[in-house]
């Protein structure tokens, strides 16, 4: 497609960015979009593994805790959980609009990252980390820290909405490829044996190299 034709259905804001570090050069800051693209989709597979084994995780370990698989409800009135009870009644009213049983596992897999990464927020320093720290066992001690695994997952929520909301990947600092680092070290302090499993679906590390050569060979920084 013509530049033009680009701007048009993605908008000359959006494209920007690809454009001033492409030198201004058309058919360079198409192909860095393209770049992104791919980029994009192969972040999926690890972000997948994260947030899914994250909660999972989470979900287990509170359960334990409350005595009851749904836990949330033992905050109902309890002003430290406001927002979290306010995402817990969303999830259940979208539940509710597509007629779909209001199970714990359904209200678990409703609720986004952003709630379940907000457990691990100072205010919960004293009512959950104690049990939080569980789901993280193999973490080594130096690190299991709320504050460290708070700042781990706030980075990767944002990375994550980055890649959700179609935004650039290509300049970030850290860089992609060192937040996808950190994103396999917090899969593996949840399991060591996640990260090895997943390496057989991960495209991030030889995308990213792609891209890397590419920038080299066509002085992109």
């Amino acid at each position: 497609m013509h530049w033009n034709d680009l701007e048009r259905h993605f908008s000359p804001a959006r494209l920007g960015r690809y454009h001033q570090a492409c030198h201004r050069n058309d058919s360079l800051a198409a192909e860095a979009y393209a770049h992104n693209l791919r980029l994009s989709e192969a972040m999926l597979p690890m972000l997948n593994v994260l947030e899914i084994a994250l909660r999972n995780g989470i979900h287990l370990k509170l359960t334990q805790f409350y005595g009851r698989a749904d836990w949330w409800e033992a905050w109902i009135g309890d002003p430290a959980f406001n927002w979290q009870n306010k995402e817990v009644s969303s999830a259940k009213d979208k539940l509710a609009r597509r007629k779909e049983k209001q199970t714990p596992d359904k209200v678990v897999a409703e609720l986004t990252f952003g709630f379940w990464s907000s457990l691990f927020n100072k205010s919960f320093q004293t009512l959950l980390w104690k049990e939080l720290r569980l789901v993280f066992p193999r973490c080594p001690k130096p690190q299991r820290q709320r504050h460290t695994v708070s700042a781990a997952l706030n980075q990767i929520r944002d990375l994550r909405n980055r890649v959700f909301h179609h935004e650039p990947l290509l300049w970030l600092t850290p860089s992609l490829i060192d937040q996808h680092a950190l994103a396999l070290g917090t899969i593996g302090w949840l399991d060591p044996n996640l990260p090895t499993w997943l390496a057989g679906y991960d495209r991030i590390p030889p995308t990213w190299l792609t891209w890397d050569g590419w920038c080299k060979s066509n002085g992109i920084k």
